[in-house]
This record gives structure tokens, C-alpha cells and sequence, in this order.
């Protein structure tokens, strides 16, 4: 009897191990499709993000993992604000003049499309999510405006292999792990020439807990519950990279190799309507704040991306995507389950045959 519990026991163990062993991908090119509720799922490398067709929502995760985690990010509205004198012009909540809920309005995405290179080359894919109605920008105290159709829109891009490429004279490479998204700003219709532009990303996962990699250190923030309303957004303090990254954490007991990142080009493009092509700093700050998602109410970590004043169209360079990690704990928790499982049966397995010796030599 001890012998079968033993033997069970091992079994079990290993098809745990098993289980939180990730399988290989065969080919890294991006792939693309579009099901019936128009989400598009959209594979590169490890990494599978499934975009909503009607919002710019996106959950990604590791593609071959079981008892994967999940990351979600929501682009979420477009804020007009007035800078305060203190800080580095970083978005504050008491400064908001104007806000454009990007949820509200009609958003359409295109086929996908083949990236080439100088040579012609096809080097990855693509497919161009876009605002298609207008959307009311509610203004506080005043007359509400109107942001465009057309006026706002989302390049999502992967690469057949890993590649550098030049944003703002300024190399970043992209793995075939990461979707980079070019968010595209044209003519939006600030109230002021003092103003600033905010575009409010909300984050989520499993863990909900978040590591910043900032000037003044790498510390974790717990979006798990919500900040008090009178607490206001932290700076987000700038690395000297061109990239800056804001991760999700991992859980206590998680069978996820991989961890899950957004990152964003600490410079945005202007070109001007007469053409002139311009760099501008990106400043950000973050909270973590409740807020409501598709009618219910989240916890998220809110990180806000600030733009300054301008004219024409703004193009900026975040990305997602998912990085390997260590041993996670399941592989851990498992691979002592299945030695301690394969040692019991080594223990009865060999007591068995002793006991059959002695009873035969009485």
C-alpha cells in the first residue's frame, strides 16, 4: 500500500513539474488574427497580446506558459492640464483642465500589413488601431470640445527578429518578445498655449504589484488597493536611458518564467503643419487609483505620459511585452514535490526486497 501511495505520489510530482516547464516556439515571426467578437490576437515571439477592436485595450502573456500570468494595459484619456511650478511639469490630478475618455468613442483597426526595410525586405507586421468618431473632451467649467475622428491613433508593430532601430537620434532595440505601439496625436484642441497634454495608461495584472526602475532607485508599488483621493501622483524619475520600463511583479506562487513590462521613449516627434520635425521630452508620473472598467469598478496602476504644448501631430514610442525571469516558485514548489516523490518510491523500493529477504531466511 505504501508502496502504490509512493509511486502515485511521484507520478504526481513529476506531471506537476511538468506542467510549469514552458514549451519552445518554433517561429518567432509575428502572426495576426481577428475572431468573431473583433479582438485581435496578435503573436510575436513568447508573447501573445489579444487587442480589443472597439477600444484600445490590450492583455498580453507569454504564449506557451500554463498557469501563465496576465497584463493588461488600457489607454485610457487624453488630459489637458496646467503644469504647476513645481516638479518637472509632470501630470497632477488638481491641474486638469480638459479630459477626452478614449473608451467613448468608435475606434476601427486595419489588415495587417508587412514592415519593410530600406531594401524592401519584409522585416515584421503591423495593423493600425484608429479613433473613427469624434469623442467630447469635457472641459471643466466651460464650453466642452470636440476631438476629432482620425485625430488620434495606435501603429502596433512586431519584428521577424530582434532589431535596433533609431527614435529621435536615439538607438532602442526591440525584441521579438515586445509589440511596439506608436500612439499618434494630431491637432488636439488645447485650451491653452500653457498647457500640457497627459495620456493616461492604466495598468493591471494577477499581482497588481508593479517595479519601477527610476534615477533614484528600483522600488515596488502595490496598485492592489487604491491610494487615498488626497494623495497625489508620484514623479516618475527618469533613468539616463533612452528607454524607461515600468514592470509587473510576480506573485508568491506563480508557474510564470517571464515577467511582464511597459516601456516608453522618454522623447516624443513633433512635425509642426508646415512640416518641421521637432524633439520634446516626455515627463511622466503614476498612482495607483481605482477607476471604472467597462462599467465595473478596478484597481489599477495609473502611470500618466506628458506631452508639451504643440501644433500638428505628436508621435511617441511605448511597447509591452514579457521578459525571461529566473526559477518561478511553482518550478520550485514542484521540483521539491517531485524529488521528495521520487525519493519515497526509491525508499520503499528498496525496503520491499529487504523485507522479502529476511522473511525468507526465517
Amino acid at each position: 500500500m505504501k508502496r502504490n501511495i509512493a509511486s502515485m505520489l511521484g507520478i504526481l510530482s513529476i506531471a506537476i513539474l511538468a506542467l510549469a516547464l514552458p514549451t519552445a516556439r518554433a517561429d518567432d515571426r509575428p502572426a495576426g488574427s481577428v475572431d468573431q467578437g473583433n479582438r485581435i490576437t496578435f503573436t510575436s515571439g513568447s508573447l501573445t497580446g489579444v487587442f480589443e477592436g472597439n477600444v484600445p485595450h490590450v492583455r498580453f502573456y507569454a504564449t506557451n506558459e500554463m498557469g501563465r500570468s496576465e497584463y493588461m494595459v488600457n489607454f485610457r484619456a487624453l488630459i489637458e492640464f496646467v503644469p504647476g511650478s513645481t516638479g518637472n511639469g509632470e501630470y497632477h490630478g488638481p491641474e486638469e483642465v480638459a479630459r477626452a475618455t478614449l473608451d467613448s468613442g468608435t475606434w476601427t483597426h486595419s489588415s495587417f500589413y508587412p514592415i519593410r526595410d530600406q531594401n524592401g525586405v519584409t522585416i515584421g507586421m503591423g495593423f493600425n488601431l484608429t479613433l473613427n468618431s469624434p469623442i467630447q473632451i469635457e472641459v471643466n467649467g466651460g464650453v466642452p470640445e470636440t476631438l476629432s475622428a482620425g485625430s488620434v491613433s495606435f501603429a502596433v508593430k512586431a519584428f521577424n527578429s530582434t532589431r535596433s532601430i533609431t527614435i529621435n537620434q536615439q538607438t532602442v532595440t526591440i525584441n521579438t518578445a515586445e509589440i511596439k505601439i506608436d500612439v499618434t496625436i494630431t491637432n488636439f484642441p488645447f485650451k491653452s498655449q500653457n498647457d500640457k497634454l497627459a495620456l493616461e495608461v492604466n495598468m493591471q495584472s494577477n499581482y497588481n504589484h508593479y517595479n519601477l526602475d527610476e534615477a533614484t532607485g528600483s522600488h515596488d508599488v502595490d496598485a492592489s488597493s487604491p491610494e487615498a483621493s488626497t494623495v497625489s501622483e508620484h514623479e516618475f524619475h527618469p533613468t539616463n536611458d533612452q528607454e524607461q520600463n515600468v514592470e509587473f511583479s510576480s506573485g508568491t506562487l506563480t508557474s510564470s518564467t517571464n515577467t511582464g513590462f511597459f516601456k516608453f521613449v522618454k522623447t516624443a516627434t513633433v512635425t509642426s503643419p508646415t512640416g518641421v520635425v521637432s524633439t520634446v521630452n516626455v515627463v511622466a508620473a503614476y498612482k495607483g487609483e481605482s477607476d471604472k472598467d467597462f462599467g465595473e469598478s478596478e484597481n489599477f496602476f495609473k502611470l500618466y505620459l506628458a506631452y508639451p504644448y504643440f501644433q500638428g501631430t505628436l508621435t511617441h514610442d511605448p511597447s509591452i511585452g514579457v521578459s525571461g525571469g529566473g526559477l518561478p516558485t511553482l518550478y520550485l514548489v514542484a521540483g521539491g514535490a517531485a524529488a521528495a516523490g521520487l525519493a519515497a518510491v526509491v525508499v520503499i523500493r528498496y525496503k520491499h526486497p529487504r523485507i522479502t529477504r529476511e522473511t525468507e531466511h526465517k
